[in-house]
Parts: C-alpha cells; sequence; structure tokens
C-alpha cells in the first residue's frame, strides 16, 4: 500500500483532525489579546492578574472537562462506531465556538466558560479519528497513519494562530476582528460533520457486546485506574503527563511572554505560533517518519525531550524576539518528534482492540495537565510573567530522565511488539 493510497483512505479523518486542531489553536491568540493584551475587550475595568487568572481558568476548563469526556468518547466509540461520535464531537465544536464568539462581543465571561465547557465535553475527535485511521492500517503502516493524523493536527498550528491574529495584527482592531475567527471555525465544524456524514466509513466492525451493556459515565475515571495497573502504561502516562505540563505552559503562555516582555500584538504572536506549526508539520511529515525507520520510538522520545529542554531554556534567555523566534522553530521540531514516539508508545501498549481507549487515556492526561498547569500558570502570571517557564522546564527535564529509564515491559505491549 503506499502512501498516496494510505492518505486517501483517511483523508476524511485527516480534515476531522485538522479542523478540530484549528479550532483548538485559535482560541489563544483570540483570548490572549481580549483579556490580557493592552486594550483587552472582556473585564477592561479588572485588574491585571484578575483578567490572567481568567483567562487560565478559560483555557484549563476546556481541558479538565476533556480530561473526563476524551476516554468516555473513545471508550464509546470503541463499542458503537467512530461515526456517530465524531458528528458528535463536531456538532459540539460548532457550539462551543459560537458561544465563545456571544461571549467576546457581550464581554460575557460566563457565556466564555460555558462554551469552553461545551468543547471540551466534545473534545474527543482528535483520539477517536486516530483510532479510525489506526482501524484502517496495517501493523506495517500503523507508524505512518499516525504521523499523518500528527502532520494533519500539526497543519492547524498553523492555520488557527493565522486566521485568529490576521484580524487582530494592529492596534486598530475593532470587535469583529475577534468575532469573525470564532464564526469561521464554527462553520469549519460544520463542514466536518457533513463530511463525516457523507464520505467516512467505518473500517471496524464495533467491538460486540455478548449483553447489551449500558453506558458507565464513570468510565473514564475506572480507564484511569485499568491504565495505572499497567506498569508499561503507567510509565508512559508519568512520562507524558509531565512532558505534557512542560509544553502546555510553553505553548499557551508564550503569548503573555511576547506581550510583556517584547510588547508585541497579537499579530505577532500568531506569526509566531505559526511557525510552532510549520515545525510541528516538518517533524511529523519527515522527521519522525525517518527516525521511526532507524530507531527504537523510546529513544527517541529520550533524545527528542532532552533537546526540547535545552532549546526551551535557550530561548527563554534570548535578548530579542528574533532570537526567541529562531530558537522556537527547532524546538517545536523537538517536542513533536517526542509527541509523536510517545504516542506510538501508547499505541504499541495495547491491542488492537483497545486502540480508542488508549488513545483516549493519552488525550486525557494531556488534558488533565494543561488544564491544571493552565489554571495554576493563571495565577502565577499574577506575580511575574516568567514564573510559569521555571515550572516548564522542571518537568521537561523530569520527562527526559523518567524516560530515559525502561519500565518493566506488559504482557500486551509484548503481544504488540
Amino acid at each position: 500500500m503506499t502512501t498516496l493510497h494510505i492518505i486517501l483512505r483517511v483523508s476524511p479523518l485527516l480534515a476531522i483532525i485538522l479542523i478540530d486542531s484549528i479550532g483548538y489553536t485559535i482560541v489563544v491568540p483570540v483570548l490572549a489579546a481580549a483579556l490580557i493584551g493592552d486594550q483587552p475587550l472582556m473585564m477592561a475595568a479588572a485588574p491585571p492578574g484578575l483578567r490572567y487568572l481568567v483567562y487560565g481558568v478559560a483555557l484549563g476548563l476546556y481541558e479538565l472537562v476533556m480530561l473526563y469526556a476524551a476516554p468516555v468518547l473513545g471508550e464509546i466509540s470503541d463499542r458503537i462506531g467512530r461515526k456517530r461520535i465524531l458528528i458528535l464531537c463536531m456538532l459540539g465544536m460548532a457550539l462551543s465556538f459560537a458561544l465563545i464568539g456571544g461571549a467576546i462581543a457581550y464581554n460575557l465571561v460566563a457565556l466564555l466558560l460555558i462554551g469552553r465547557f461545551i468543547g471540551g465535553a466534545t473534545a474527543g475527535s482528535q483520539a477517536v479519528a486516530q483510532a479510525a485511521a489506526v482501524d484502517a492500517s496495517s501493523s506495517q503502516t500503523r507508524a505512518l497513519t499516525l504521523s499523518l493524523c500528527l502532520f494533519a493536527s500539526s497543519l492547524g498550528f498553523i492555520v488557527g494562530p493565522l486566521i485568529g491574529g490576521a484580524f487582530s495584527h494592529d492596534a486598530a482592531a475593532v470587535l469583529s476582528d475577534f468575532i469573525l475567527p470564532m464564526a469561521l471555525t464554527a462553520g469549519g465544524a460544520l463542514i466536518g460533520l457533513v463530511l463525516i456524514a457523507t464520505a467516512f466509513r467505518e473500517a471496524r466492525e464495533p467491538r460486540p457486546q455478548a449483553e447489551p451493556a449500558p453506558i458507565n459515565l464513570l468510565m473514564g475515571v475506572s480507564g484511569f485506574r485499568t491504565a495505572l495497573r499497567d506498569p508499561a502504561i503507567r510509565h508512559l502516562m508519568l512520562v507524558f503527563g509531565l512532558m505534557q505540563t512542560a509544553w502546555g505552559t510553553y505553548f499557551l503562555f508564550l503569548p503573555s511572554l511576547v506581550l510583556n516582555r517584547f510588547s508585541e500584538d497579537a499579530g505577532t504572536i500568531s506569526l509566531l505560533m505559526a511557525t510552532l506549526g510549520i515545525g510541528f508539520c516538518i517533524a511529523y511529515g519527515l522527521c519522525l517518519p525517518l527516525l521511526e525507520k532507524r530507531f527504537d520510538p523510546r529513544a527517541i522520545a529520550t533524545w527528542s525531550l532532552s533537546g526540547t529542554a535545552g532549546l526551551i531554556a535557550a530561548s527563554l534567555a534570548a535578548p530579542n524576539l528574533g532570537l526567541l523566534w529562531i530558537i522556537a522553530f527547532p524546538t517545536a521540531i523537538a517536542v513533536s518528534v517526542a509527541y509523536g514516539a510517545i504516542i506510538t508508545l501508547f499505541s504499541r501498549a495495547v491491542s488492537d482492540d483497545r486502540q480508542g481507549w488508549v488513545l483516549g487515556i493519552a488525550i486525557a492526561i494531556n488534558a488533565l495537565v494543561w488544564g491544571l498547569s493552565s489554571i495554576l500558570n493563571g495565577a502565577l502570571s499574577a506575580i511575574s510573567y516568567f514564573a510559569p517557564f521555571w515550572l516548564c522546564l522542571a518537568t521537561l527535564a523530569a520527562s527526559a530522565l523518567l524516560m530515559s529509564s525502561p519500565p518493566k515491559a506488559s504482557p500486551a505491549a509484548a503481544r504488540q511488539i
């Protein structure tokens, strides 16, 4: 099976991942400018510390709700099929962005938080689409398929910030410049819904049930308990959690650093974040596939985590925005290679009929640490805009150190390898 054939086979899923990623990244520059910029549109009369806290909560609420929802949606998709869950996710995304646009228009913090809650509750499309792509692949093409999924996600990290920042690149930005990106994203989600409904076909029959089992709404919690019993998965969860604490801090609070240290506008922040997205694309489209042909994913993850820590330390010491910008590009490549290698290890750790579950667990870990670190770092930023980055460096170094120590192999992992 050629690479082109694989791309065509999973193209509807890649489109869904791209749309979801655009939605995820477009929020950061828009909310940064609307809440913590020099001329905030929301809470303009509130003190900066309170606006930073609301910014952190708005970002973190989505992640914390996704923490619970992603394993539930992944598990349900294993039972009843991927298609209906993907349609639900796209519908929730469209509603979420409609509410966020209304919140900015009418300066309603409660409506903003409701929109973020609904978005997080239906934010399982990345994990479910990845699981559906794995369903359509063989053991020989699985690594390539996952790389394509991550490549599609990384494209969203270019397009999302560019859309969000293009409307607010100068000091003359008006209210519509912040609402239109939200409307465009909601429209994109509806397009994704139609695409899945008409062009996607299930590649695997849903997991058979001896008796119709009720859907346990606590399966997200029980899924974590099950994962923690497996030494290999538990080790990956800890490594991944530390890594994502670091990267979530860097990515979500980089706008704050640029706004405060270099006095730049939202458009400049968006271009910088789009540069990170280009690095993600190169990592998933070129570097990771080449490295996985020659090296074990565990070795790839160890070295790329170490490299990311060094590069972030260098960028934080940069005396000007130009140097920080230059260093950000290889930083994005290194962290993406680490991410892709760890996702491959997660996928290898379970059998084929548990891919939705384990990838949902990975997404939920990401949500947990991004959510908690967003809120924590929002509070830390009220003290100093630089404070969150000390947490970033400490957790990233710990992740690299832990990745270098081999875990006990689980029976499931042994079967997959």
